[in-house]
């Protein structure tokens, strides 16, 4: 059985020292039932909403990442070959112990071939979603964990999401929601670029503290 160490993948998840301490959901929400939706309440409801969703199918996706590398080193083992993944796939590295002993590699996978597919496959899709938990934090040019209504116009307009007017947070969530699910089922890196160099045409960076927020959910800080 893998497992992941950790669960905290921003500093809004993690404990009282939150900013968004009195906001959050419960601003997120309420706001869909007063007259006017407030840019505010939509950037801040949307902000979290958004990577806590691609931080949960970073767990998933590091869970299968780490089984399909310990059968390929399985495979390879019972081979009499070298116990580790090939040397020219690049590996990652994240605080997660997995035991090929905790599953059964035979009946998961037929051979190597297929154990070795599905690595490439899991590094692949956790790749990804590391990078659109990037691009996410990027889109929050100052840093405070909310959307400002310039923020959520240009990570929209820079992944080609189309925003209407009348548009309500949750169907700004859902949209951005739906558009990673898309990109990452279809492991299409190049819209991610291209929304990256949008967002760094206009002057955003990824900062020290996304670095930080990187670090808490890779598990390496």
């Amino acid at each position: 059985m893998a497992t992941i160490q950790g669960g905290c993948y921003t500093a809004g998840m993690c404990g009282s020292g939150s900013r968004k301490r009195s906001l959050g959901f419960t601003g997120f929400v309420v706001a869909l039932f007063i007259g006017g939706v407030s840019w505010a309440a939509i950037g801040n409801g949307v902000f979290e909403g958004f990577v806590h969703h691609i931080a949960q199918q970073i767990t998933r996706d590091k869970v299968d990442f780490a089984v399909a590398e310990s059968c390929t080193s399985w495979f390879y083992e019972r081979l009499r070959k070298s116990p580790g993944v090939r040397p020219d796939v690049k590996r990652l590295s994240f605080v997660v112990e997995a035991s090929p002993d905790s599953h059964s590699c035979a009946s998961r996978y037929p051979g190597i071939n297929e154990a070795r597919e599905a690595f490439a496959h899991t590094q692949s899709t956790l790749s990804l979603s590391l990078t659109f938990y990037q691009l996410a934090l990027v889109a929050d040019r100052d840093d405070d964990e909310r959307y400002d209504a310039g923020e959520l116009r240009d990570m929209l307009a820079s992944l080609n999401v189309a925003l209407l007017h009348g548009d309500h947070p949750i169907q700004l969530l859902a949209k951005l929601k739906g558009k990673f699910d898309d990109v990452r089922k279809a492991v299409e890196f190049t819209i991610l670029t291209d929304s990256m160099q949008a967002l760094y045409s206009k002057g955003y960076r990824f900062t020290t503290a996304d670095q930080a927020a990187m670090g808490r959910v890779t598990g390496t800080s």
